[in-house]
């Protein structure tokens, strides 16, 4: 695997165990080794197909000048976990000096070295406590703890027939609601000549997702088959035009000749119009099995690859841009009775003091009569590329205020404090609105990572509008520049 190496990043941090580390802050120094696929990058030199060390560096910048801890062992691991969270990195080796730590002999220095991985769960860990694949597929393990096992799959989407894209977007909707399943990735839309069938063949449009599910491989492609039913799939002729067609093409890396369900997918090696989606959603993708390896060298060699057109790159969102063709009432909850609503807010702010702010806007906000803070997010970490970072976090009030007056209460509070700190009205429940003082929901907070990421930590169910918050995520174009900073920043001093 190839590297990049990060050598003696320093920033000061009050972290240590004894009193006065909380108040004095020390230098901590980190080096750091990340580990991707760098071949995309050495051919298309471009920034976009590596990683910018400079954003990991002012990453971990930030977890150093963050939150206390009280051990460089922990510290290492939110430093990992910060890491980890910008793609394509896999895997990364760090060690965190403590030059002048409070020790009572002579000594250079003090070290603490932690090499982690992402697991198929999406917890920072070890590489040996890896999942390892299952030789059985037909039955989802249970952990240790009781709980059903997490398995990764890969999951390729085509049809030719109807009203395909509508029918894909169905589809990835169901595909979410499978129970213990959730959708963690979403390419964008290619489109693809019909080879070898008639020339009056239309197209077909293909996709490719990645599911978190604690279905076994078996009960999964039950569950897609009997979503392709529904949606008017006939197997009986396997070539034939279709409105939809789900393959699992890997799951957990496991290899299986199973005659009824062949893992990974026996030609997914060789389709460019799997390979090319699954590259778009994961440039470091590994096929399994004997003619596996990267996906991106896979497609290199296949011979359909230059077939496969970009369609859309925003097609899950289709239908939602521009304003709402619903009647734009923003007073419709002016009632004669104030009736209470649930309302969630946004917090964004790139001043240094922002933890700060946030905790005063939030009391403020709880101040106000007829309003009740019910839910606050972890806090976020935004890195912006062609401006200062910024921390974001997302509340979840019970309000008895129409739209339009609690977004003045909000300017309010946002004029109180100087324009610190940027407040928005995102959603409120049964309130749609498109009037210059009132736009709900928030026109571009399905677009917005340090939105939607935690606004999904607050609530894994949320949706905004018909759309699940974890969808609209997934197809986020900032979403690797988000990273959770801390679940606990509201009790701070």
């Amino acid at each position: 695997m190839d590297t990049i190496t990060l050598t003696g990043v320093s920033a000061n941090g009050t972290h240590g165990v004894l009193d006065f580390e909380h108040q004095r802050a020390q230098p901590f120094i980190v080096d750091a080794t990340l580990y991707l696929d760098l071949f995309v990058a050495g051919q298309s030199d471009a920034l976009n197909d590596t990683v910018d060390y400079g954003r990991v560096a002012k990453d971990i910048v930030a977890v150093i000048e963050g939150e206390h801890v009280d051990l460089i062992e922990k510290l290492a691991q939110r430093i990992a976990e910060r890491i980890l969270a910008i793609k394509p990195i896999v895997k990364v080796d760090l060690t965190i000096h403590k030059p002048h730590a409070p020790i009572t002999v002579p000594f250079v220095d003090v070290a603490v070295s932690i090499t982690r991985v992402r697991n198929a769960q999406g917890a920072v860990v070890p590489e040996h406590m890896l999942q390892s694949a299952v030789s059985s597929t037909t039955q989802s393990p249970v952990s240790s703890a009781g709980q059903p096992a997490v398995h990764h799959a890969v999951v390729a989407m085509g049809g030719n027939i109807g009203d395909v894209e509508s029918t894909l977007r169905a589809a990835v909707r169901e595909m979410d609601g499978l129970p213990g399943t959730q959708v963690g990735g979403i390419s964008p839309l290619y489109r693809t000549a019909a080879w070898g069938m008639a020339d009056d063949t239309p197209d077909f449009l293909n996709a490719v997702v990645e599911l978190e599910t604690t279905m076994s491989s078996h009960e999964l492609l039950d569950a897609l088959q009997n979503i392709e039913r529904v949606h008017g799939r006939n197997r009986e002729n396997h070539w034939d035009s279709r409105p939809l067609d789900l393959d699992i093409i890997d799951f957990d890396g496991i290899t299986s000749a199973d005659p009824d369900l062949s893992l990974p997918h026996p030609r997914a090696w060789q389709r460019a119009f799997v390979l090319v989606p699954w590259l778009a959603l994961n440039p470091t993708a590994r096929l399994t099995g004997a003619h596996g390896g990267l996906v991106s060298d896979l497609l290199a060699a296949a011979a359909d690859r230059d077939a496969v057109q970009l369609d859309s790159e925003d097609w899950m969102l289709a239908g939602h841009a521009g304003g709402s063709d619903s009647a734009q009432h923003p007073q419709a909850d002016h009632d004669a009775v104030p009736v209470s609503r649930k309302a969630v807010i946004s917090l964004d702010s790139t001043s240094r003091e922002a933890e700060q702010l946030f905790r005063e806007a939030i009391v403020s906000i709880d101040s106000v009569p007829g309003n009740q803070v019910q839910g606050i997010s972890p806090l976020y970490h935004v890195s912006h590329f062609d401006g200062p970072d910024a921390l974001s976090a997302v509340i979840q009030v019970e309000t008895k205020l129409p739209a339009a007056d609690l977004i003045a209460v909000l300017g309010g509070i946002e004029a109180a404090h100087e324009g610190l700190v940027d407040i928005d009205l995102v959603d409120m429940d049964g309130v749609t609105s498109n009037t210059p003082d009132c736009r709900v929901p928030w026109p571009s907070a399905r677009e917005h990572a340090s939105v939607l990421a935690p606004w999904m930590d607050m609530d894994p169910d949320a949706k905004l509008g018909s759309d699940p918050v974890s969808f609209l995520l997934a197809m986020a174009p900032d979403a690797g520049q988000v990273g959770m900073l801390s679940d606990n920043w509201i009790m701070g001093e």
